[in-house]
């Protein structure tokens, strides 16, 4: 996910509601923060890496099953492809062999279609419900920094964990009293959960 915060989490200069941008410099109050780091060591994007782990080791396991089916039907396909090749067989056993074989052709065509097709739905449902939920994370984030900067009379919050488009810090110098990342990382996990407590599940689980 740090990727992800990486790029979707950076919106160059983050100005907050019910702030003039015009603010002369004299007004002007800048805070930065790692974007990234606030994403990663939220507990809510946390708990959803772990539901999201969960819930990949459980498809693994089916399609692990799948896989299984499909290399079976191709070994049992070798198989009878050989015999039908086998001179010491008569030619009314071998035509029996050759039509299994065609049977098994059509086995192991639908195990590999089936196999795809159960990959291709897993790859949608976790990018649909990682979108969703990073989303939903993203705009609790932004709320508390914007609560934050108002409350602290902030005009402008810059992200220092991201790069512009030609690979430079989009945040060059900053010094380390204007950082908020901390402050905005102990606000969001102020109610979090105790260990024991179950965390809520995965939107569309």
């Amino acid at each position: 996910m740090s990727k992800y915060a990486a790029v979707i989490l950076f919106s160059g200069l983050i100005f907050l509601p019910g702030i003039q941008p015009a603010a002369s410099a004299t007004d002007l109050k800048i805070a930065v923060i790692s974007m990234e780091r606030v994403f990663d060591e939220y507990h809510k994007t946390q708990e959803a890496n772990a539901q999201f782990k969960s819930r990949a080791d459980d498809m693994d396991l089916k399609r692990r099953d799948l896989l299984d089916q499909v290399k079976s039907r191709k070994s049992e396909l070798e198989t009878l492809s050989a015999e039908t090749r086998d001179k010491s067989l008569s030619d009314t056993e071998r035509e029996k062999k050759k039509q299994l074989e065609e049977e098994k052709y059509t086995q192991v065509r639908d195990a590999e279609e089936k196999l795809m097709a159960f990959d291709k739905a897993c790859k949608k449902q976790f990018g649909d419900q990682m979108r969703q939920l990073q989303q939903q994370i993203i705009v609790e984030i932004r709320g508390v920094i914007q609560s934050y900067a108002k409350d602290h009379g902030i005009t402008l919050v810059l992200d220092n964990s991201g790069k512009t488009m030609n690979n430079v810090e989009s945040v060059i110098v900053a010094d380390r009293s204007l950082d908020i990342t901390d402050a905005v990382i102990a606000i969001l996990n102020k109610d979090k959960p105790a260990p024991s407590a179950k965390p809520e599940s995965i939107p569309g689980k």
